[in-house]
């Protein structure tokens, strides 16, 4: 029976408001609304939670004629996934989440830049940002740039700064590519592809380019 009951059509607020303030009033309620006045405030509750379901619907021809108000404020039902589920993240918001951690990951990709350059395509900082960077940057980099449109409605795809963020990506996997090899010249090539992909990027989520000294 109780499973039957939730798949029954909702009842609208309103007409439930009717009823209720219909069912407090009147008939054999009404005594045990007195009842809970005087009572402490959990056995009120209680009593008041005791008319059923049923109850309550063969009072409300008589609600719906008799024209009783009431005030009815529903209680407020929590979103499922948590207060921002289905929402995307504002520009303002995504900026004080990520700005600190892509200034990170680019200080880690200059530092690369230094290695690869003078050919040291082992060097830890090399390790450190395939190790750490890369991976934030894709993380982090992508939620700050999707952040950047215009409605809500707009999938990711149509943002451009996503498409920056993607050709950055591409730019990325060539570099990685290179510095696994042992041809330092093709590693520093990449490096600057990766390097104008990068800066063509931030730009483009408002931060400074690679060379910037807040990277330093």
């Amino acid at each position: 029976r109780r499973g039957r009951l939730l798949h029954r059509p909702v009842i609208p607020m309103r007409t439930l408001a009717l009823v209720l303030a219909f069912a407090i009033r009147i008939g054999p309620a009404e005594g045990l609304v007195h009842r809970a006045a005087k009572a402490p405030a959990a056995d009120a509750h209680r009593m008041s939670s005791a008319m059923t379901r049923s109850q309550v619907l063969r009072s409300s021809p008589a609600v719906l004629g008799g024209g009783v108000a009431l005030l009815f404020v529903p209680a407020t039902v929590g979103a499922s996934g948590g207060a921002t589920a289905g929402r995307t993240t504002s520009i303002p918001t995504a900026k004080k989440r990520y700005f600190g951690r892509v200034t990170e990951d680019v200080k880690q990709f200059n530092r690369l830049g230094a290695a690869v350059s003078a050919g040291k395509l082992q060097d830890p900082a090399v390790v450190e940002f395939w190790a750490t960077g890369a991976d934030d940057l894709k993380g982090a980099g992508y939620l700050l740039a999707v952040a950047f449109k215009i409605d809500g409605r707009i999938p990711p795809d149509k943002i451009q700064q996503k498409r920056y963020h993607d050709a950055l990506m591409i730019s990325l996997g060539k570099l990685q590519k290179a510095t696994k090899g042992s041809d330092a010249a093709a590693a520093q090539a990449a490096f600057k592809e990766a390097q104008a992909a990068l800066d063509t990027y931030l730009v483009g989520v408002e931060l400074p380019a690679s060379s910037d000294k807040s990277y330093q």
